[in-house]
């Protein structure tokens, strides 16, 4: 585990571009193999989905994204909405990204409680996120951090 600590900056215009590249590229991979679709079609599927979300960049009401600064080191992204649901405020965790050379050193999980230290501060009473179902490392991270599943999609290919 690193000595340094780990703050999360609210992104700064000049990082929406390479943060919306990442959210894509990484979504895209993902869901591509989850899925078994052919990758340029998911990466038109995420583009299409952040352009919604995020209409109007930074200034879209309710979307929150930070930079993950070590130090003062960026080595990552979060990107938190938050939204109205079932009769209190709730935070979704829509991207949470590190590069490799932070991971496996506890900032996954230091990130996830400045999350929720964040979600906090918006109003939030709870925390969601959506992971793939291959994606065991994340899974037993947000397990570990108390994390319950509300839901489970399943899928099977008719070809």
């Amino acid at each position: 585990m690193t000595d340094l600590p780990v703050a999360l900056r609210p992104l700064d215009v000049t990082e929406l571009d390479a943060f919306l590249d990442l959210v894509v590229s990484s979504y895209a991979s993902e869901r591509a193999s989850a899925v078994d679709a052919r990758l340029e079609e998911a990466r038109r599927n995420g583009r299409s989905q952040v352009e919604a979300l995020l209409p109007q960049g930074l200034a879209t009401p309710d979307h929150h994204l930070y930079s993950v600064l070590e130090g003062s080191v960026a080595v990552g992204y979060l990107w938190i909405g938050m939204n109205d649901v079932d009769g209190f405020r709730s935070a979704f965790v829509y991207d949470i990204h590190l590069r490799e050379e932070a991971r496996g050193r506890g900032l996954g999980r230091r990130v996830m409680v400045l999350a929720e230290e964040a979600a906090r501060a918006l109003g939030g009473r709870d925390m969601e996120l959506h992971v793939f179902a291959q994606n065991t490392r994340a899974r037993r991270l947000y397990e570990s951090l108390g994390y319950r599943m509300t839901s489970l999609s399943m899928r099977k290919h008719l070809g």
